[in-house]
């Protein structure tokens, strides 16, 4: 058990609310008096209970991020501004993340709530639990901002990448090299990042004069196995693609590998885009092309407003959406010759 307080006290010989004067650095106190209480304290190697004196104070310095398996990929360029940001504040940051399973993210959620957190910067899910778990928060006096996704009819501010703009870019390169057969391994139109990238792969497709067929959209979930069954389905076609467009690279990473078992190539046998742009993409065997989020601006967007909205100033529930880059390497090329 760590030193307390009533440690200190005992060893100064004073009384417990003088230490904690002395600790706080509020209320009268002899300066002689709180230099020894300091110097015990030091030689004690005291450290406070932040948790505690959030109970004791009814105020919170402690801010909750939480976060699904998507996300972790991208874990070190988004996490660093989030934390740095918020230790400049004063506040210290508690990590959750769902890993996956069903109700996962309701429960991080609840955990933020008991952990009583001032304030939470959540990146959902790509079907995130219902809008309930979250209005929880909003309801209890927590502060919330989304990053990286969208919960509609949410009233706080949230930040993400353009969905739309996504999709529509990857497909549009691979037209571009002169692809016509093309599949979307994508994410499930139940939400609102499903919808948008569907909308911007229909629109390349149609703005190019190009059919989009049942069989055209594939919806996956998230992981290296889902993009490896996918793609073994769909190698099976009579008439297969020459082209993917993939709504994460982990799950690019499990196509290309099903790609791989067949005995067939990247890009000459197929050429395959990503979404995310996550750390490794061009150390793998075939660096991945893929559409790169701007995951600092984001993640300095959503850390100054949450900050705001702790200050008590006044912050627009809006959500703001940011351009997106195409990140063009090796596995794209134009489609070989039949």
């Amino acid at each position: 058990m760590g030193v307390t307080a009533k440690d200190i006290a005992r060893a100064a010989g004073v009384g417990r609310s003088t230490v904690q004067r002395a600790l706080s650095n509020k209320g009268e106190i002899s300066p002689e008096t709180k230099a020894r209480i300091l110097k015990i304290a030091e030689e004690l190697k005291y450290r406070p209970n932040h948790i505690a004196r959030s109970l004791v104070l009814g105020q919170s310095r402690f801010v909750g991020v939480v976060a699904t398996p998507s996300f972790m990929p991208e874990f070190p360029s988004t996490l660093q501004p989030v934390e740095f940001g918020l230790r400049q504040a004063g506040y210290s940051m508690l990590f959750f993340t769902s890993t996956g399973y069903p109700g996962g993210e309701r429960l991080c959620l609840e955990q933020m709530l008991q952990n009583r957190v001032a304030g939470v910067i959540a990146v959902p899910s790509s079907n995130p639990a219902d809008r309930s778990a979250y209005q929880e928060l909003i309801d209890s006096d927590i502060k919330l901002v989304i990053m990286g996704g969208c919960i509609e009819g949410l009233e706080v501010p949230q930040v993400l990448g353009n969905d739309y703009q996504a999709a529509r870019l990857a497909t549009e390169h691979l037209i571009s090299l002169g692809h016509r057969e093309i599949v979307y391994l994508a994410i499930p139109q139940t939400s609102y990042s499903g919808r948008e990238r569907a909308r911007g792969f229909k629109e390349a497709m149609a703005d190019a004069g190009l059919p989009v067929r049942p069989s055209s959209i594939v919806e996956v979930k998230f992981g290296q196995e889902a993009g490896a069954e996918a793609m073994a389905r769909i190698l099976k076609r009579k008439n297969r693609p020459t082209a993917l467009v993939v709504r994460h690279d982990i799950v690019a990473v499990g196509a290309v590998r099903a790609i791989f078992a067949a005995g067939l190539s990247v890009p000459e046998g197929f050429s395959v885009v990503g979404n995310t742009d996550v750390w490794f993409d061009d150390m793998l065997r075939v660096p991945l092309t893929s559409v790169r989020h701007p995951r600092e601006q984001m993640a300095e967007f959503a850390t100054k407003n949450l900050l705001a909205m702790l200050a008590k100033k006044p912050v627009e529930a809006k959500t703001t959406i940011l351009d997106v880059d195409l990140v063009v390497r090796s596995s794209t090329a134009p489609p070989a010759k039949m």
